[in-house]
């Protein structure tokens, strides 16, 4: 899988991938290739321990070094675990995606700064947004902004709670040539700043929350199945006419509630599913129009 993908990686212009999905129930590992390292997800089981097995193994079948490969253990997450930190190594090095280029950290946190399953999300949008004003919430380290950008939208304002991010986001914007003082970089809790009046509109808004966050930083707890018609309502409330709004989760169970959503909804998951990810459901994508 590794020869299958690395070559089809190669023609794609991708450093970043995903080389086994957990395909086989017995090994419930996933392995991601950043440039020359990999980055290996245990899925806990409750069992022993297995690091060490997995590392000797897959350093012997890759052929990359042991200090190459970094290692997590992924647990049922709730709140906002998955932005806590773990270390404070700050290896951070760039990766190539279609001709963008994003800062990456496999040490310090439990996600690596760029989700992998939404770059055909992040493709589609770039594609949109020549001239366009975009919103970008929950905006993690700004990746969807930093298409936006390079595209050339003609104002990008990326909205998160955490100021580390926002940084790491800016570090972004200046590493693929983009200056990062003609967009906007704004901290605040999604949910409050879009119940406030409406003072901007833009032609293409992303909205991508995390499914469920309870950070002290926030006023309430987020919930995106109890809370997205509050959310996605706040977003076409700052659509312009003929704008669009990109709206995904990660959670499995999720239900669009559509009967209460004032926009009609068109799902473009199949699109959005990159097919180094053969877990087709991780993650589920509808696109609004004004």
């Amino acid at each position: 899988m590794a020869r299958h993908y690395d070559k089809w990686a190669r023609r794609q212009q991708l450093e970043a991938y995903r080389i086994y999905d957990a395909d086989l129930d017995e090994f419930p590992v996933t392995i991601d290739r950043y440039a020359d390292k990999l980055y290996v997800a245990i899925y806990d089981r409750g069992e022993q321990d297995l690091t060490e097995q997995y590392r000797a193994h897959i350093t012997e079948v890759l052929a990359v070094p042991q200090e190459a490969v970094y290692f997590r253990i992924r647990q049922r997450q709730s709140g906002s675990n998955q932005y806590e930190k773990l270390a404070t190594e700050r290896t951070e090095f760039p990766v190539v995606e279609y001709g963008r280029k994003f800062l990456v950290n496999l040490s310090d946190y439990l996600d690596t700064g760029l989700f992998l399953d939404h770059r055909a999300t992040r493709r589609m949008v770039g594609e949109q947004s020549a001239g366009k004003r975009v919103l970008n919430l929950f905006a993690y380290t700004c990746s969807f902004g930093v298409y936006a950008a390079t595209a050339g939208a003609s104002r990008v304002d990326n909205l998160d709670l955490s100021n580390t991010y926002l940084d790491w986001g800016r570090r972004n914007f200046v590493l693929n040539g983009v200056d990062p003082d003609r967009h906007g970089f704004v901290r605040a809790d999604a949910l409050q700043w879009l119940d406030r009046p409406v003072v901007d509109r833009y032609d293409l808004i992303v909205l991508d929350p995390p499914t469920f966050s309870n950070s002290k930083m926030m006023v309430d707890v987020l919930d995106t199945q109890r809370d997205h018609v509050q959310l996605i309502e706040g977003c076409l409330a700052r659509l312009l006419p003929g704008g669009q709004l990109y709206f995904s989760t990660n959670y499995r169970k999720f239900k669009l509630q559509e009967g209460e959503i004032s926009a009609d909804a068109r799902e473009v998951t199949a699109q959005t599913l990159p097919p180094d990810f053969r877990k087709k459901n991780l993650h589920r994508c509808w696109r609004f129009s004004k």
